[in-house]
C-alpha cells in the first residue's frame, strides 16, 4: 500500500511540475527541482535520512532532478509551440 501512495505522490508532483513549467515566467518551473535538491541536501547533511549506499542515494537524487528538469524543458517547449501557433493564427487573420 505504501508503494501505491508513493506512486500517486510522484504522479501528482510531475503533474504540478508540468503545470508550473507551462507558465509564462520561466522560473515557476524551477521551484520543484530546487526544492527537491534542497530537501535531499538537508537530509544528507542532517543525517536524518538513512543512506545504505551513497551511490544509490546520489543516483536517486540525480535521477529525480533529470525527471523534473526534463518535465521543465518539455513544458517550456510546449509553451513555445503554443505561442508560435497563436502567432501564426494572428498573421493569418491579418492577411484576410
Amino acid at each position: 500500500m505504501l508503494r501505491i501512495y508513493g506512486f500517486l505522490i510522484a504522479i501528482v508532483i510531475l503533474g504540478i511540475q508540468s503545470f508550473l513549467s507551462r507558465r509564462n515566467n520561466v522560473y515557476w518551473g524551477a521551484i520543484l527541482p530546487v526544492m527537491y535538491l534542497i530537501t535531499f541536501t538537508y537530509l544528507w547533511i542532517s543525517e536524518t535520512f538513512f543512506v545504505k549506499n551513497t551511490s544509490s542515494f546520489l543516483f536517486g537524487v540525480f535521477g529525480g532532478l533529470v525527471v523534473l528538469l526534463g518535465a521543465w524543458a518539455n513544458g517550456r517547449e510546449s509553451l513555445k509551440k503554443k505561442r508560435k501557433k497563436e502567432l501564426e493564427k494572428m498573421k493569418l487573420h491579418d492577411f484576410k
